[in-house]
């Protein structure tokens, strides 16, 4: 399916009934999946310059799911945004137990001076590109204003359960 510039593109997802929109010579998708069949380290990385922006990457399992933080506790939606006091890149181990890693970008939308963390609204989209077997690469829209593929850049990566992961093992 195109999209119709008269349209908003999470029009457009509806109408597709969630598969990619074809927009000028891109595929855009609401968001990626993941199918993986046992434990594994999931990688994100951020690309390009730091942008500070209200810009987040996340990564989620539906209910069975589980992803660790490096505090011992697990949790099923993460988020990961470019700040200055955080690295670049991060590294989480995932239990998938049955489920699809999802992978969507989220943004910040204020209205009447109160700010929302949102996903799949406006325009709001990403490009996948399979870089590897095991690392895609995605350009994302916000969903603010036209549709644009340099909002925010990312790379996950799928490595396998025993990388390490912790900060103590990595940094």
């Amino acid at each position: 399916m195109s999209f119709d510039a008269a349209l908003n593109l999470q029009s457009a997802f509806v109408s597709s009934l969630g598969q990619p929109v074809l927009v000028g010579d891109q595929w855009v998708h609401l968001a990626d999946r993941w199918v993986l069949n046992e434990p594994a380290v999931v990688e994100i990385r951020l690309l390009g310059e730091r942008s500070y922006n209200a810009d987040y990457v996340r990564i989620s399992f539906r209910k069975k799911g589980k992803i660790h933080l490096s505090d011992g506790s697990f949790v099923r939606v993460l988020e990961h945004r470019d700040i200055s006091e955080k690295p670049r890149w991060a590294r989480h181990k995932v239990e998938p137990n049955g489920e699809q890693l999802l992978v969507y970008n989220s943004y910040v939308v204020t209205r009447n001076g109160q700010d929302f963390v949102e996903s799949w609204t406006g325009n709001a989209g990403m490009v996948v590109d399979p870089i590897s077997p095991t690392t895609r690469r995605y350009s994302c829209s916000n969903g603010i204003g036209p549709f644009s593929t340099y909002d925010i850049h990312f790379e996950v990566s799928i490595l396998p359960a025993e990388t390490p992961w912790q900060p103590k093992d990595i940094y």
